[in-house]
């Protein structure tokens, strides 16, 4: 594939390249072998800056162009920053080659003495790389001098001559899996069991070097850049599991239904005595509409009920938590009366002994089921996953004067509930064909504890909440005149104009100790969906929708001089004289420091939306005029992706995370294309 910029004249190009290939081979009636291979290279030249920074860049007040009425870019507002050209070569470039690699060889073997013993197994081996390297440059723009009527060259990016960054990121992995499974069938019992240990290591290592003071533009080698302030920095890491699991499934008549699984896991990330964690689980199933007593009845086709509870562990931590760690100081300390830097040690975290797994177990209840011939069909899952141990900091607990850096603890434990709904209908009349599926699922998470502080006022405290509840000041007004000011508990500096706050605690004035824990995060609590298809002899037309729901973004604003907005924010801000403004007076200097610029709940926008995502129209040649060229199919595509959108946040895609609207932004994407089978 190979996929281009969005910028005009952009330099981004993406090119990517596969391979695979999977062999099976039966040596004989008990043995079957196989040896897949899977390659991939990712290839990406893009701009020296990240779109993510010329989006930045588009903030820069209109009235400065982009280009001259010559066709020369301007300098911009400063350093020479142009996001007409931050998006192209101009800068420089980055070009990232991401080489990945996996090989997995596999067995499976048959006793032929046990009736229903057999091994299987593999080992795949997974190597990594990437390699990135930052070209940038400097280049020229022009400032206009209204008096003499004359374009002034300045270079841009605050770059006088070349510097290089290069870096190379590598992983290998490997993983032996050894199975034995044994399955058997007496009468209307089955049985199948299955016993496997696991073993994986992984090493990865990074490299990074930089210089500057390139002596030409032409040359983007380490080896031409100046031995003043080069910086060269480098890594490596080791990981390793064992894991020993297997399962039990019984059923009788294929109507009841029962599996016992159970793991037992071992991780390098935590010290000895800590290192392995026990994780069963059980799940039974009744086949309701297998009953003798259902068959007679002509409209279930298949009813089940199922319900099953585990456990299952959590590892992803930095290693030897459990040591006292030093770190090298990668820009030394200077010393004597001729300064020379030299390494230091660096303190790390306070190691904590007694560190281990987070276990996460989960409840479920579910129901299957399918009526008149498939017409219709439903599936409910009411869910229950209860964490506890979760590795965390007791940053909350200990004060920051005491300097201390501290280790993750099993000190958590959150609380997650909810109920997935999936809906199914379809069916044939004669050359037509229709089918619809749709699913909806809402869950809502509780911290019901994170080691907080004893002295937390109740409107502030994280446990009750849901995970990642942010504190915000409660927006109440926006102040229109100086009397109400005068009468009102405010934050020091507050003008007319500014946002109103609620005084929470009562004493008459605004301090941090107002803000409110509120549960809106940018985590949504509904998702849903819905996939529509329509045939008609050798037509078909599909739709797919999604959306989310009961979700937030907080976005922020400013109005500083020389930095540009949103016309809806800026139009209906406040300004002197303004009785009945849309928005507050907006921070100029910056955010968090002016009444106005505080984190507030007035910037709180609810993000729900339903997008439909894909739309494609095909037709596919009949067979007896595809026979005649030997070809077995042909079918013709057109599709559309992310074609419109239905929300109430118009600022920026509702899928967007950043609060100053700096994102690279969703596309409509449309392809025609045709698929061929021989």
């Amino acid at each position: 594939s190979n996929e281009g910029s969005i910028f005009k004249n952009g330099s981004l190009n993406f090119k990517t390249y596969s391979l695979r290939s999977n062999i099976d081979a039966q040596i004989n009636k008990n043995l079957k072998v196989g040896v897949d291979l899977n390659g991939s290279l990712e290839d990406g030249n893009y701009p020296a800056y990240s779109a993510a920074s010329t989006f930045s860049f588009l903030k820069q007040i209109p009235f400065i162009p982009v280009y001259w009425p010559n066709g020369l870019p301007s300098a911009g507002i400063e350093n020479g920053i142009n996001p007409g050209l931050t998006g192209t070569s101009i800068t420089g470039n980055t070009n990232e080659k991401t080489y990945r690699y996996i090989t997995k060889a596999s067995f499976d073997l048959t006793i032929p003495w046990v009736k229903g013993l057999g091994v299987d197994g593999y080992f795949s081996y997974t190597n990594n790389n990437a390699i990135n390297k930052n070209w940038q440059t400097p280049w020229t723009v022009y400032d206009y001098d209204k008096t003499t009527d004359t374009y002034i060259p300045k270079i841009g990016g605050g770059l006088l001559t070349p510097q290089l960054t290069q870096s190379f990121n590598g992983s290998t992995g490997t993983l032996v899996n050894l199975r034995i499974k044994y399955g058997v069938e007496i009468n209307d019992h089955k049985l199948n069991t299955f016993v496997a240990v696991e073993q994986s290591n992984g090493i990865s290592n990074n490299f990074s070097a930089f210089r500057k003071d390139f002596i030409s533009t032409t040359i983007d080698e380490l080896f031409a850049g100046s031995l003043v302030d080069q910086a060269a920095n480098g890594t490596r890491s080791e990981s390793g599991r064992k894991n020993l699991f297997g399962r039990i499934s019984y059923s009788f008549q294929d109507k009841y239904l029962i599996d016992f699984n159970a793991r037992y896991d071992g991780s390098s990330n935590f010290p000895r005595g800590k290192q392995f964690g026990f994780f069963p689980g059980v799940s039974a199933a009744w086949r309701v509409s297998q009953e003798n007593f259902m068959k007679d009845n002509s409209f279930i086709d298949n009813l089940k009920i199922r319900a099953s509870i585990g456990q299952i562990g959590n590892d992803a931590i930095a290693a030897f938590q459990d040591l006292r760690l030093y770190s090298i100081g990668n820009t030394g300390m200077s010393f004597g009366s001729n300064p020379v830097a030299l390494n230091g040690l660096v303190a790390g975290v306070t190691p904590n002994p007694n560190i281990t797994w987070e276990v996460a177990t989960m409840t479920n209840f579910g129901v299957d089921a399918t009526f008149w011939n498939g017409l219709f069909g439903f599936t409910v899952d009411v869910f229950k996953q209860k964490r506890s141990n979760i590795l965390a900091k007791r940053d909350l607990s200990i004060p920051a004067y005491t300097g201390l850096s501290l280790p993750n603890e099993n000190i958590g434990s959150v609380e997650n509930k909810g109920i997935e709904i999936q809906l199914n209908h379809s069916k044939v009349m004669g050359d037509f064909s229709w089918s619809a599926s749709g699913n909806i699922s809402y869950s809502r998470n509780k911290v019901i504890d994170i080691s907080e502080a004893q002295n937390v006022p109740e409107w502030k405290k994280l446990e009750g909440h849901v995970l990642g509840a942010t504190q915000y000041y409660h927006a109440i007004g926006i102040f229109r005149t100086q009397a109400e000011i005068d009468k009102a508990a405010v934050y020091p500096g507050t003008k007319v104009g500014d946002i109103q706050y609620e005084d929470k605690d009562g004493n008459g004035k605004i301090t941090a100790n107002d803000m409110i824990t509120m549960d809106k995060t940018s985590i949504p609590e509904i998702f849903f969906g819905l996939n529509l298809t329509m045939g008609y002899k050798n037509f078909s037309l599909g739709a797919n929708f999604a959306g989310a729901g009961n979700v937030w973004q907080y976005y922020l604003f400013q109005a500083r001089v020389a930095v540009n907005s949103l016309e809806d924010v800026i139009l209906n801000r406040y300004t002197p004289g303004s009785m009945d403004s849309k928005y507050p007076r907006l921070p100029t200097n910056g955010v968090f420091s002016e009444p106005s610029g505080l984190l507030t709940d007035f910037w709180l926008k609810n993000t729900s939306y339903a997008r439909l995502k894909t739309l494609e129209l095909s037709y596919t040649l009949p067979q007896n005029f595809l026979a005649k060229f030997r070809i077995q199919t042909m079918r013709l595509y057109l599709n559309g992706q992310n074609l419109f959108t239905l929300d109430n946040v118009k600022w920026a895609d509702p899928e967007n995370t950043s609060n100053s609207v700096s994102y690279y932004p969703q596309s409509k994407i449309y392809n025609v294309g045709l698929n061929l089978t021989f």
